[in-house]
């Protein structure tokens, strides 16, 4: 089944990113459906915002909300950018909290549930990035709920948190919002620019004239930077860092290796790296683990395993990942760790984590922060 659904993603993304001829008129034939998704989606826009609550709109001036999101469906980086603006509000004094979804986890299949998520959570039950925020953020409050504005009131009632981070909800416009990022997977862009089914955009591309800034994410690409500065000049990027390589042992200790020989010398012992990746844009952290490498000639035969965003990962694939070689490596991202948790006592091979940080740029910061001093 996951193999079928990795299929249908790659098909539909061809659909949505390819200028060959026959998947043009695909997205042709689906204007009618385009049209319709146009106009449910304005109607529910237009009812959400009449929705909220004048005491929830008086509560955000005082606990202002940064939504960091994106208008394209998939995966553009927009967690670890959240990840990186919690810790340097944090440094700039003050106290945030992160409200999510928790997309994929069974929480949330009680709209009026409300969960706090610690670092040992169970993915399964509040969706893998809730988790992976909670043991990259220590004593930050992390809240879920299918609901964001139960999770924000939740927030604003139980915590001592004076901002609230919102990981993705750009479309969930119950919440206030203070402050709108959206964040452009540079190796994707906006696609052939069309709503959904025909193209990848949640809303119109003109909605990036009302956010406060765009973030484009991920290695130069200048026909999208270009695209961006005609929409706006809003447009920053991110700078994307290894942090440090975990070592993970079956019995569960944890070596780190902090700099970039090290890792290296250390993944060149391996005759093959087996390299995991259930996320939004599995090749960014492909060519990531290659970068590793830089021009040496002699480094490990690099085998990529492409799995759907949200991998549910079971029984089976632990066994699979069992069967590789003493002499191959197994090497994932922090988010496939986090889903691989509740089954890690099954998997009995060594693997490592490649830990990537991605910078926000030092403008966005400032400028959010100068926003955020005169609300005071």
């Amino acid at each position: 089944m996951s193999l079928l659904k990795r299929n249908i993603d790659l098909l539909v993304a061809a659909m949505w990113h390819d200028n060959r001829f026959f998947l043009l008129m695909v997205s042709i034939l689906l204007l009618p459906l385009t049209a319709l998704y146009w106009l449910i989606s304005f109607y529910l826009q237009v009812r959400k915002v009449q929705q909220r609550q004048p005491s929830l709109v008086s509560a955000q001036l005082e606990l202002p909300v940064i939504i960091v999101g994106n208008i394209s469906v998939g995966g553009t980086g927009k967690t670890p950018i959240l990840i990186n603006l919690a810790k340097q509000l944090s440094d700039a004094g003050y106290r945030p909290a992160i409200i999510s979804r928790g997309y994929g986890g069974i929480a949330t299949t009680n709209k009026n549930k409300v969960v706090s998520v610690r670092p040992d959570s169970d993915p399964q039950f509040c969706g893998e990035e809730p988790v992976l925020i909670a043991q990259s953020l220590m004593n930050i409050p992390v809240i879920v709920s299918a609901q964001r504005v139960l999770a924000f009131n939740y927030v604003a009632n139980n915590t001592p948190s004076n901002v609230v981070l919102s990981d993705d909800g750009l479309q969930h416009y119950q919440l206030p919002r203070s402050i709108e990022i959206a964040v452009i997977d540079t190796a994707k862009g906006l696609g052939n620019r069309l709503l959904l089914p025909s193209g990848p955009l949640r809303e119109p591309f003109s909605r990036l004239h009302s956010v406060d800034h765009i973030v484009l994410n991920g290695p130069p690409n200048d026909k999208v930077h270009a695209q961006m500065k005609i929409l706006s000049d809003k447009t920053t990027s991110t700078l994307i860092n290894i942090k440090a390589m975990r070592e993970c042992q079956p019995c569960g200790t944890i070596s780190h290796y902090s700099s970039i020989a090290d890792i290296c010398n250390k993944l060149n012992q391996f005759h093959s790296l087996h390299m995991l990746a259930g996320i939004g844009n599995p090749s960014k952290f492909f060519t990531t683990v290659n970068s590793v490498f830089g021009d040496v000639d002699k480094k490990p035969i690099l085998i990529p395993y492409a799995y759907s965003d949200h991998h549910r990962y079971t029984i089976e694939d632990v066994q699979s990942l069992d069967d590789i070689p003493s002499k191959e490596a197994l090497i994932m991202t922090a988010k496939d760790a986090v889903k691989l948790q509740s089954l890690a006592n099954r998997l009995s091979k060594c693997y490592f984590i490649i830990d990537i940080e991605t910078v926000l740029d030092d403008d966005v910061t400032l400028a959010i922060i100068e926003r955020l001093n005169k609300n005071k």
